[in-house]
């Protein structure tokens, strides 16, 4: 399909306004995309740009060369374990329909997502048809359904899943993102939640049991972090995350730290430039750029080498910008040595330690007595590892292997600087 176009709808307070029209165009293996605002949206007194290359103008806006979207509705597409199953669910239709295979383009992952579940406020409506895409009509999967999510993912993780299993996983999972199995259930109040599987093939220590930790010590960090708890079955732990861009049924805006920096995969940025962007953009900049620095200190004393900018998100929650989303996919890592943040500090400062934390302090609106008051909580609240780990049902020796990513160094360093 050498070109495809699409209306783009975005949700404000719960109203779907037409925001434009995007354009995908195909030639070869080359992809690129067109967007042009509607200009209703820009006249919209709460409209606001949906991308930092968007601005909200008249005119086409064309994607720089060697992007094939525009940072924004990347967000909203599915990352590696989504398109595991979307192209899993086209393998099938080959063999069960026939024909030869479809080369899928990053528009075709993008609207195959589930509309319903798609992360943040941003929509997609076939100009022809008049219905959103991918507009499924099969329900998310409920809790009752776990152990056949369980179950789905596992097979489809050994590349054993029917067709009916993959099914399932996409009414759950085909708009999620990273590579990790996961799938979107609901509560019996309707609200959905996303369960995050173990992965047998891949894990070398229980990822979801620690997940969960850092996610309570995060809490107690004073970190704002998500609904969330621990199901086990089949002696297997589910994590079950609550959504944070869903209000009841009202969509909220959502953008990564990737697309507000205009920054590529691979690109090697610092917080201090995340910390530029709360300056412009954010509604509330004293409190998020302090709770940004507090997850740097976190992230350093948990080994929480994960922090990549599509780790750090932001929500539009109200009219007045974007702000701060809560934290998630926190991941203490206990492989022994020097740790560095994929995420850098300040320029070009990759290591994980206290001293070149606090010497950014200040550009993020902590003076040095501030910052260590910080510091401590962070301290005393990570110091409780082995016993949220023993809350969490780990095991003598899962909290043995796990020690280094808690007690080293740098933890030292920050404990020294405990305050009563």
């Amino acid at each position: 399909m050498p070109e495809r176009g699409v209306d783009v709808f975005v949700e404000i307070g719960g109203q779907a306004l037409l925001a434009g029209q995007l354009w995908s165009h195909r030639r070869g293996s080359v992809e690129s995309a067109t967007f042009r605002y509607a200009p209703d949206y820009i006249a919209y007194e709460d409209s606001y740009a949906l991308d930092p290359t968007l601005p909200l103008r008249e005119g086409p806006f064309h994607t720089p060369n060697g992007r094939e979207l525009f940072s924004a509705f990347t967000d909203s597409a599915p990352d590696r374990w989504g398109r595991r199953l979307i192209d899993r669910d086209e393998r099938h239709r080959i063999e069960q329909e026939g024909g030869a295979a479809r080369s899928l383009g990053q528009i075709d992952y993008l609207l195959h997502a589930r509309d319903d579940m798609r992360q943040g406020a941003l929509r997609f409506r076939d100009p022809e048809t008049g219905a959103f895409l991918a507009d499924r009509h099969d329900g998310v999967p409920y809790f009752l359904q776990l152990s056949e999510l369980l179950t789905a993912a596992e097979h489809l993780e050994r590349n054993q899943a029917s067709i009916e299993e993959v099914r399932l996983l996409l009414r759950g999972g085909s708009s999620l993102g990273g590579a990790r199995p996961k799938a979107h259930v609901r509560h019996q109040n309707g609200q959905v939640a996303i369960a995050k599987f173990p992965s047998p093939a891949n894990d070398a220590w229980d990822v979801i049991r620690w997940e969960a930790v850092a996610l309570e010590l995060a809490r107690r960090s004073g970190i704002t972090v998500p609904g969330f708890e621990v199901r086990v079955l089949d002696a297997k732990p589910i994590l079950i995350v609550d959504r944070f861009d869903r209000n009841g049924a009202l969509r909220i805006g959502y953008v990564s730290a990737m697309t507000l920096l205009e920054a590529r995969d691979g690109d090697q940025r610092s917080y201090i430039e995340i910390a530029e962007v709360i300056e412009d953009e954010s509604a509330e900049p004293t409190a998020d750029l302090q709770e940004l620095w507090r997850r740097i200190a976190f992230s350093i004393l948990i080994s929480n080498t994960d922090d990549h900018l599509r780790n750090h998100g932001f929500l539009r929650t109200s009219t007045a910008g974007w702000s701060l989303s809560p934290a998630f996919d926190l991941n203490p890592d206990p492989r022994p040595g020097i740790k560095y943040l994929s995420t850098a500090i300040g320029p070009g400062v990759t290591i994980a330690a206290i001293k070149p934390l606090m010497d950014v302090a200040p550009y993020f609106r902590l003076d040095e007595d501030q910052a260590q008051v910080v510091l401590s909580k962070v301290a005393s609240a990570t110091s409780q590892w082995r016993e949220v780990a023993e809350q969490f049902e780990l095991s003598k020796d899962a909290i043995a292997e796990m020690a280094l990513a808690f007690e080293h160094e740098q933890a030292a360093i920050a404990a020294s600087a405990l305050t009563t």
